[in-house]
Formats: C-alpha cells, sequence, structure tokens
C-alpha cells in the first residue's frame, strides 16, 4: 500500500482526529504484510499491540475445553484488531488468522505508552475510539447471550 493509501485508511478508522493526530500515530506504526492462513494473533500469546487492518479479512476464533476451534466473529478491513492491549497486560484472548491477504499497520504497547507520556492528544484520542469497539463489541455480545438464553427481560 502506498502512504496516502495508509492515511486514508486510517483515517476511516480514526474518525474524530485530524490529518495532523493520524499523521502523527502513522509516525509510530510499523506496517506488516500476513499471508492468507497466517496468525495475526495466538490466543494466549503475549500481544504485540494495535493492529489496523486495512486490507484484507480475517476469522477470529477461541479454542474450546475440547481443542476444537470456535469461530467468534469475522471481520474485513478496515477494522481494529488487538484493541485490548493497549489497555490491559492479559495475554490475547483469541487467534485472528488472514482469510486473505492482509495489509496492517502495528501500533506497539512500547509506541502507544511513548506518545502517552509525551501527552499526546491523538493517542488520548486513540484511548476513547478504543472504548467505543470495546463498548459495541460488549454490546454485541450482551445481544447474543439474551439470544442463547431467551432472557429478554434481564
Amino acid at each position: 500500500m502506498h502512504a496516502s493509501d495508509i492515511r486514508k485508511g486510517m483515517h476511516s478508522l480514526l474518525r474524530g482526529l485530524t490529518p495532523q493526530q493520524v499523521e502523527q500515530l502513522a509516525q509510530a506504526l510499523v506496517g506488516q504484510k500476513v499471508a492468507a492462513g497466517h496468525a495475526l494473533i495466538n490466543e494466549g500469546d503475549r500481544p504485540t499491540g494495535l493492529m489496523f487492518l486495512l486490507q484484507g479479512s480475517v476469522e477470529i476464533f477461541k479454542h474450546g475445553p475440547d481443542g476444537q476451534r470456535q469461530s467468534l466473529a469475522k471481520a474485513d478491513a478496515p477494522t481494529l484488531l488487538g484493541e485490548m492491549s493497549l489497555i490491559t497486560e492479559r495475554a490475547s484472548s483469541a487467534t485472528v488468522i488472514a482469510l486473505s491477504e492482509c495489509e496492517l499497520q502495528l501500533l506497539t504497547k512500547a509506541q502507544f505508552q511513548r506518545l502517552i507520556a509525551s501527552d499526546s492528544i491523538a493517542a488520548y484520542k486513540l484511548v476513547m475510539i478504543v472504548a467505543g469497539v470495546l463498548a459495541a463489541r460488549l454490546a454485541k455480545l450482551d445481544r447474543q447471550i439474551l439470544e442463547l438464553t431467551g432472557h429478554w427481560n434481564l
């Protein structure tokens, strides 16, 4: 991907940030390509950081107690992956496998912490975006639990 395409993809994910703030974050990112069938994130591994998936599609799954894969979701670019790694020190909660060749930009936890330490407004706005993503995923999980249990009056 060209730099202008990367910035455009990031800007679509980072609504509310100015072009200068997107550029500040982009300066801290590391580009990666992942071939179809390969893992971007492995359940149980130490997280690497926040991934801006700019091209491609992925499947997110967990391993059940019997070792079987349980698909949680499929996601297409542009989207964020690994957002919990910016907030917690916990191991990755799921595996993410590339369904097609993926291009992503990685914001490592160390780079994010440097941005926070420098009082970067872009980093603080990114926290708000990540909180919104997590809240939306929690609301979706709530709906799924209600559908599975039939307890709509909780």
